[in-house]
């Protein structure tokens, strides 16, 4: 298993807040984050759920300003 490392470039750690130490860790089936300062550790989502739309649209209108005659 090839386990790839990549640091996130300005990314702080959410437990020790240090920059620049938050490596993220990529493998064929899954995806983590990774601080090396303090070993904290967080798995990623390899799937995203797509927000379910509202059964009612939102309405736009358009909106014409003219200009203030003097």
């Amino acid at each position: 298993m090839t386990i790839k490392r990549r640091f996130i470039a300005g990314a702080k750690c959410p437990r020790c807040e240090a920059q620049d130490r938050i490596v993220m860790l990529t493998t064929a089936d899954a995806e983590w984050i990774e601080c090396i300062e303090c070993d904290y550790s967080e798995n990623r989502p390899t799937e995203v759920e797509e927000p379910q739309m509202p059964e009612v649209a939102d309405q736009v209108g358009v909106i014409q300003f003219k200009p203030r005659q003097k």
